[in-house]
């Protein structure tokens, strides 16, 4: 699991100074353009590589938020967190077999548990920043997609309801761990990929498009394949092994 920074909001040159102190323990960055009323803010939530997850205030002050964390979500707005907790008995490199998803509050420093008893993790936060989706096994018996409002409310099961095998025609994959998922924000659409059952193997390129309510609303693969992205134009773009080389190939999503 690699280390990973997000400034939540930023503002003149101490902002780029407090991002270069942290360098050393920061894999790589996002950075979130702050709104007019929170330029003069500069503060920094990253995950150093013992899973501790830190926060720099605007003054330059760290503070821990949480030790043995997976890989923190931040919302689009900037001013949230997202967050599994591991248990305390938890090191680095063992399975992971139950955890908690936790929301910070970037400005106040302080985090909300929403939900917990289960294997809940990879958060990822809708683009309105109102929803988390998230993955449990646990919770049904089929790795599923799950969601929870930014309070804890409303937790809901979003892929594989009533489903018992991840056999099934109608199963849909859950995202590969540490692998890529995309928005495209405009249509509420996910574009991810998934783990191969074949060693060596690319696994699927797969599309969820999502209604108002965050409920699936149609799930489908585009075929085997690695890092989609999204394009101006609304497609995808991926790459695909084929023969021992790497092809690019572009499609249409509805």
């Amino acid at each position: 699991m690699t280390s990973s920074l997000v400034l939540a909001a930023c503002g003149g040159a101490d902002g780029e100074s407090l991002v270069d102190s942290e360098s050393q323990a920061v894999a790589s960055q996002s950075v979130v353009t702050p709104s007019t009323e929170d330029a003069d803010r500069r503060i920094i939530v990253y995950q150093t590589t013992s899973l501790q997850l830190m926060r720099v205030d605007h003054k330059g002050t760290s503070h821990l938020v949480a030790q043995r964390t997976g890989e923190p979500a931040i919302s689009s707005d900037g001013k949230r967190v997202a967050y599994a907790k591991l248990p305390d008995s938890y090191r680095a490199g063992d399975p992971v077999r139950s955890s908690e998803l936790h929301v910070l509050n970037v400005s106040s420093g302080k985090s909300e548990q929403v939900t917990q008893g289960f294997d809940d993790s990879q958060p990822v936060w809708t683009p309105d920043g109102s929803v988390v989706l998230f993955q449990s096994t646990q919770r049904s018996g089929v790795p599923s997609l799950w969601r929870v409002k930014k309070n804890g409310k409303d937790l809901t099961q979003v892929t594989n309801k009533g489903s018992r095998s991840e056999m099934s025609s109608a199963h849909i994959p859950n995202p590969a761990l540490g692998g890529t998922l995309e928005w495209d924000a405009d249509r509420r659409i996910i574009v991810y990929t998934t783990t191969s059952l074949r060693q060596g193997e690319d696994g699927e390129v797969r599309v969820i498009a999502f209604d108002k309510n965050y409920d699936v609303a149609s799930a489908y693969s585009l075929g085997r394949g690695f890092a989609p992205e999204w394009t101006e134009r609304g497609t995808v773009v991926y790459s695909r092994n084929e023969g021992g080389r790497v092809v690019t190939i572009e499609a249409r999503v509805p």
